[in-house]
């Protein structure tokens, strides 16, 4: 387990109103489900492509698929607004934290939570 920095971002070919007007159920979960971190993180956690992270602290966890851009700094993980990031984001002195969120991350083999799965955890008791 690595400890990694999250930030939340708007991103242009990233934005889940684009996905929600001109995608589906599959394109939402393709461009938004994802941790975008630094080729050097990628190689120093040995991922492979067939492998997703796990992000887990205090509010939550969620599952995503990995892209490599070496315009990340290392050590960071960028994800766009979406409710796969809000699973991991939270309040603090009654702010809504979307940066600078500490994350545990993992390497997993475990299925991504499609939009629909993720609606009906929320609204579970």
């Amino acid at each position: 387990m690595v400890e990694m920095v999250l930030n939340t971002v708007r991103m242009v070919d990233f934005d889940q109103a684009r996905e929600h007007t001109f995608g589906d159920d599959k394109s939402l979960e393709d461009n938004l489900a994802i941790g975008i971190i630094n080729p050097q993180d990628f190689k120093k956690m040995n991922l492979t492509p067939n492998l997703h992270l796990k992000l887990n602290n205090r509010f939550g966890e969620v599952i995503v698929k990995i892209k490599e851009n070496k315009k990340i700094p290392q050590g960071l993980i960028l994800m766009p607004v979406s409710i796969w990031a809000n699973q991991v984001s939270g309040t603090e002195r009654n702010e809504l934290s979307l940066k600078n969120i500490k994350v545990d991350v993992e390497l997993t083999k475990e299925p991504i939570l499609s939009f629909k799965d993720l609606i009906k955890k929320i609204k579970r008791p």
